[in-house]
């Protein structure tokens, strides 16, 4: 058993979420698991745009595979912060996902959510 098992499921459900927010189109949805101080800059109209683009290149997503954990960027915003990595095979092609999650009293919280081609 490592030692970041517990954070990889939280990762993986909250992952789980926004490709279903992505998929529906959904910005409230893809946004719930994020810390609101995380949001700087990111509203429902650069959602929208974001999910376009990701189709027009990638297409519909379809698997994902883990790749592995790295220690999150740790600062007073980000407490226990952690980020996992998966390959992903789109319709079109395949991408790596990072999801970096932190812990403030007792919550996770998502504060990354990255798709590279």
């Amino acid at each position: 058993m490592n030692d970041t098992e517990a954070e990889l499921a939280i990762a993986e459900t909250y992952l789980s979420e926004m490709l279903a927010a992505d998929q529906a189109d959904d910005y409230e949805a893809f946004i719930k698991r994020f810390d609101p101080a995380d949001l700087s800059g990111f509203n429902a109209e650069v959602f929208h745009n974001d999910v376009r683009l990701m189709r027009d290149d990638l297409g519909a997503y379809e698997t994902r595979d883990y790749l592995g954990a790295l220690k999150g960027f740790i600062d007073d915003e980000h407490p226990e912060s952690l980020r996992f990595v998966w390959r992903a095979t789109y319709q079109k092609n395949q991408a790596l996902i990072i999801v970096g999650i932190h812990k403030i009293n007792d919550v996770w919280y998502v504060n990354e959510s990255t798709v590279s081609k």
